[in-house]
């Protein structure tokens, strides 16, 4: 699958089976991302400036992926389609995931 920093697919979630501990290292490579999980879409997180964010933020999502915004127009919560996580690699990494991984051998 071909990596576009602005949206990426993931056509699957894998559900993992173990409950591992991991090494700070594993998260190396790991981007904050929100998925639609109507549509698969998957956008990585920007700033206002339109910067790759090391953190999530709703800042460049898409209006309609946001339920409320507050008085000043900032958005501060998502429908709920919506769900955080990473992207890494090819694939989307649900918080879940990270909690028990299913890594490469």
């Amino acid at each position: 699958m071909m990596f576009k920093q602005e949206v990426v697919a993931s056509p699957s979630t894998q559900t993992p089976t173990s409950i591992r501990r991991f090494s700070p290292a594993l998260i190396l490579g790991f981007m904050p991302a929100f998925r639609h999980r109507d549509s698969g879409e998957v956008r990585l997180c920007r700033g206002a400036d339109g910067q790759l964010a090391n953190q999530h933020l709703f800042d460049a999502l898409p209006a309609y992926w946001i339920a409320e915004r507050d008085e000043d127009g900032c958005s501060i919560a998502l429908v709920a389609a919506v769900e955080a996580g990473y992207w890494r690699s090819d694939g989307f990494w649900r918080l879940i995931d990270l909690l028990h991984p299913n890594l490469d051998s």
